[in-house]
C-alpha cells in the first residue's frame, strides 16, 4: 500500500466511496458537525505535525484552526450544539491536554491542565460532560468532567482503560 491516509464518504448502502482529501500529509480523525452535518473537523500533517482542520462536507474549502503555539492536535469531538469542538493537544512541554474551541470565534479554552497524557475526548448527549482518558494517576483511565473542565471524576480504577466513546442512549 502506498500513499498517504486520506478521508473519503460514502452512503450507507455502500456506494463508491468519495475521496475528500487528497494531501501530500496523512488526513485522520473526521468528526462531522452533528447540528448542521455540513462541516467536518479533522487532523492533518499536511503542514508537517498533526494540526486541526475544518472543512466542508463535500470536501471543499479546508481551513487550517491555527493554535497560538507549537505541537499538535489529535481526536478532535463536535459538541452536540455544532458550536465547540473539544481535542487533546500536545504542546511542547510534551504534556496532552483537552481544550475546546468555538468554531466561530476561535476562542480557545483549555480544559485539563496536569502532569501526564488527557486524550480522546467525547461528549455527552446533553452537551454539560466531556468523558475522557488520562494517564494522571500513573495509569490511563476513564475520566468525566463538566464541559468547562470542572468537576473532574474518575471512572475507572483497574487495569488500562482507554477510547471512551459517550453513548446516545
Amino acid at each position: 500500500m502506498q500513499g498517504n491516509p486520506e478521508l473519503y464518504v460514502s452512503d450507507i448502502n455502500g456506494g463508491r466511496p468519495k475521496r475528500l482529501t487528497n494531501v501530500n500529509g496523512a488526513s485522520m480523525s473526521p468528526s462531522w458537525n452533528p447540528k448542521t452535518g455540513q462541516t467536518v473537523a479533522f487532523v492533518s500533517d499536511r503542514g508537517g505535525t498533526p494540526q486541526l482542520y475544518l472543512m466542508n462536507s463535500d470536501g471543499t474549502s479546508a481551513t487550517k484552526l491555527d493554535l497560538p503555539d507549537k505541537g499538535y492536535v489529535i481526536d478532535p469531538a463536535w459538541a452536540p450544539n455544532g458550536q465547540l469542538l473539544a481535542f487533546s493537544w500536545r504542546r511542547p512541554n510534551d504534556n496532552y491536554d483537552i481544550y475546546i474551541m468555538d468554531a466561530a470565534t476561535r476562542q480557545l479554552v483549555e480544559l485539563t491542565r496536569d502532569q501526564g497524557r488527557n486524550e480522546r475526548p467525547s461528549w455527552a448527549p446533553d452537551g454539560r460532560h466531556l468523558v475522557f482518558e488520562s494517564t494522571r494517576g500513573g495509569t490511563r483511565q476513564i475520566w468525566t468532567m463538566l464541559a468547562d473542565g470542572s468537576q473532574p471524576h474518575q471512572l475507572t480504577t483497574g487495569g488500562h482503560n482507554e477510547s471512551p466513546n459517550w453513548s446516545t442512549r
